[in-house]
């Protein structure tokens, strides 16, 4: 039977008619009518991340990747709400603005050593390399504060602690509408254990120098037998901008270092649109660990100390869940967090994994070196598949890996790489260089190989497969051509091969990619894109010879996108948003596949602090592999790039009612019809019928 789950008495219906009371009502309507300059900043900076996750993602394949971007899209909005401060912020700080590279941050800290301090963020533009462009793409995220520095002598006032104090309280509910198959089988029969809802909540504290969190959350499918019985449960202390005590951090955390070859666990953008910015990360070393990404943070001790030679710590031991083969040896741990039925619930954190490791990196005047190693030891042994893709995956109980890593400035480029090995004589390197052909013209040149048995089990690499670097060797060259301030050109080139079997496939296989932008913005009012892509790749397919037999034969699959999209803000208080997309995807000895998606949005404010955003879409696929994708205004830390395929319509709004700038409330309803659906998904998530339908609703308040 299943347990008590008190989810069940927070059905949305009950929370609107909780939200439909008078004196509520009154008092929200009292707020709209209140002149709210807060949401006008508040919504240009949101604007101005949705652009850049755009940009960032809108070639993003959910189904070709194994990790998820939800830590990197909370660090995105945390920047852009907690703005830095470009009068004290370092070197790896300005790094991490969208549209600041290192000959820029270079120049900003140069700068700032001869000159006052800067007394607006328009002041930037006295620095070399940022013209009105560059300022435009980074000013949401910068701020000037205050000139005044605490010294070590305030370390004991709790002022110098409390400095700077923000508390952010926060919950989201989510739910599908429609009854999956889960929720109608008996839990013992495989059924789920828990409710429809996904639930969410976030106490954090920052200050100036200081952080405290605690993050829970249940996935739907999942049981909450009591208000404190959250599946994930995840919370940090943590010391920040001390002097040269740079980061320390007690609990959970990130570690992400060099060109994440080796240590990379905050997530990182692939190929896209974004051609320069993408290919070359920009560490954030130890960072505090706040999303509910179960599975890939670390937990336990970290510290950063240093200046301009700084040394860094860590020590993780956690628990993993995952699935026995027998008492003595596991498969490698799951991500994904689960733990819905009988089945997933008996294996819940069922292993422990213990790492430690380290870093030490100097700052040269042009430019970072740097090293970095790591343990890692399971508790059981872990045995790899059989399948042919499968043989040169991770197996054993422990591995210990080391990498170098270096970036420097060399005239008008940026030279940057990293090599590492780990302990089965495996070996991963990548090499790039950034030129600054022009004021108008940047350009970028990287290499990478990776061995097919590499055993950076925290890696995240840049290559055609996401997740942890191995079995790959490619050439990116991407370009990007101010052709007048109102029209841009960005394209790249990618080459690589696989010299073992990839995923799914059973020998070597090799292939490129390309891609070509063209940006159109006239004025304010209106900007126009055009995108094409193709990709080519050799991959397994069955044919009959000519005796009759059935046999393994390697041909070419190929998909070309060509994308259209428009925006018009006619008025202020109003955006409209056009995209038409098509895909021709042709797999190894089948015919083309066809597919289309045309899509109409509005954002438009019926109050300063009340915005609405509403989108049409129609989509029309011959299957699966003319998938089309649209990114999606959503939640705020949720992260939404979403799949369609076969024939249908789609249809979300998203509301966003700031009442007062210390209180925010977001509400999301959609639908997904199918024309020639009768059930949608399969097992446990299957839905009878032809129509599945989400909701979510989030509140946040913050002093």
């Amino acid at each position: 039977m299943k347990s008590f789950d008190f989810t069940y008495h927070i059905q949305f219906p009950k929370v609107v008619t909780l939200l439909s009371l008078r004196p509520v009502l009154w008092i929200l309507f009292m707020f709209i009518l209140t002149p709210n300059s807060y949401a006008q900043h508040q919504d240009s900076t949101q604007s101005k991340i949705e652009h850049d996750l755009e940009i960032l993602l809108d070639e993003f394949d959910g189904e070709e990747s194994d990790t998820t971007l939800e830590e990197l899209l909370e660090f995105l909005q945390n920047l852009a709400a907690n703005p830095l401060n470009i009068n004290r912020a370092g070197l790896d700080e300005l790094l991490q603005v969208p549209g600041i590279n290192f000959r820029i941050a270079q120049n900003i800290v140069q700068y700032r050593s001869s000159n006052p301090p800067f007394e607006k963020v328009d002041d930037l533009t006295s620095v070399s390399g940022i013209g009105s462009a560059t300022l435009s793409q980074i000013q949401p995220y910068l701020t000037v504060g205050t000139a005044a520095e605490r010294g070590r002598d305030l370390y004991l006032n709790p002022r110098y602690w409390t400095g700077g104090s923000r508390l952010e309280l926060f919950s989201r509910m989510q739910q599908t509408i429609e009854e999956q198959r889960g929720y109608q089988r008996p839990d013992t029969l495989g059924g789920f254990t828990g409710s429809p809802i996904k639930y969410y909540q976030r106490v954090r504290y920052r200050s100036n120098h200081l952080s405290l969190n605690l993050t829970q959350e249940k996935d739907p499918g999942e049981p909450l037998n009591y208000p404190m019985n959250f599946d994930y449960n995840s919370w940090h202390l943590a010391l920040e901008n001390n002097g040269r005590l740079n980061s320390l951090i007690i609990g959970d955390y990130s570690v992400s270092f060099g060109q994440g070859l080796l240590l990379w666990s905050g997530g990182a953008f692939g190929k896209g649109s974004e051609v320069i910015r993408t290919p070359i990360k920009n560490e954030r070393g130890i960072r505090p660990f706040t999303s509910a990404q179960e599975m890939i943070g670390f937990r336990g001790v970290a510290a950063t100390y240093g200046n301009r030679l700084q040394l860094t710590g860590f020590y993780s031991n956690r628990k993993r869940t995952a699935s026995e083969i027998d008492e003595s040896t596991i498969r490698f741990p799951t991500e994904n967090g689960l733990h819905r039925t009988l089945n997933e619930r008996s294996r819940r954190l069922n292993t422990t994994q213990k790492s430690y490791g380290g870093r030490v990196r100097y700052r040269l005047p042009v430019g970072f070196i740097g090293v970095s190693g790591f343990h890692n030891r399971f508790d059981r042994p872990v045995q790899r598949g059989t399948l042919p893709w499968e043989l040169n995956n991770f197996d054993g109980a422990s591995v210990t890996g080391y990498a170098a890593d270096i970036r420097i400035l060399a005239g008008p480029a940026t030279l940057f790489g990293e090599a590492a090995h780990t302990d089965n004589n495996s070996y991963g390197f990548l090499v790039g260089a950034q030129f600054e052909l022009s004021d108008r013209t940047d350009a970028i040149m990287l290499y990478r190989r990776y061995d097919p048995d590499f055993r950076a089990i925290f890696g995240s690499g840049f290559g055609e497969q996401s997740g942890n670097p191995r079995n790959e060797q490619g050439l990116y060259i991407g370009l990007q051509h101010q052709v007048s301030p109102a029209i841009r050109i960005s394209t790249y080139i990618d080459q690589f091969q696989f010299p073992a079997p990839r995923f799914q496939q059973r020998q070597p296989s090799s292939g490129y990619d390309w891609l070509a932008r063209v940006d159109l913005s006239p004025g304010n009012r209106f900007r126009f894109y055009a995108l094409i892509r193709f990709k080519q790749r050799e991959e397994d397919h069955r044919i009959t010879d000519e005796l009759g037999r059935d046999v393994l034969a390697q041909g070419e699959s190929k998909r070309t996108g060509v994308r259209f999209q428009a925006e018009y803000i006619p008025l202020q208080a109003i955006r409209f948003r056009t995209r038409f997309d098509t895909v021709r995807s042709r797999s190894a000895g089948e015919s083309s596949d066809f597919g289309y998606l045309l899509f109409q949005d509005v954002r438009f404010y019926l109050f300063q602090n009340l915005r609405i955003d509403a989108r049409y879409t129609y989509f029309n696929t011959d299957g699966f592999d003319s998938r089309v994708y649209q990114f999606e205004n959503d939640l705020l830390y949720v992260l939404s790039n979403t799949m369609l395929f076969d024939r249908g319509k789609r249809i979300y709004a998203l509301v966003n009612f700031s009442p007062a700038p210390w209180i925010d409330v977001w509400l999301k309803a959609s639908t997904t019809v199918y024309d020639n659906r009768e059930t949608i998904s399969s097992g446990n998530l299957q839905i009878d019928g032809n129509r599945k339908s989400d909701i979510g609703v989030q509140a946040r308040i913050r002093f």
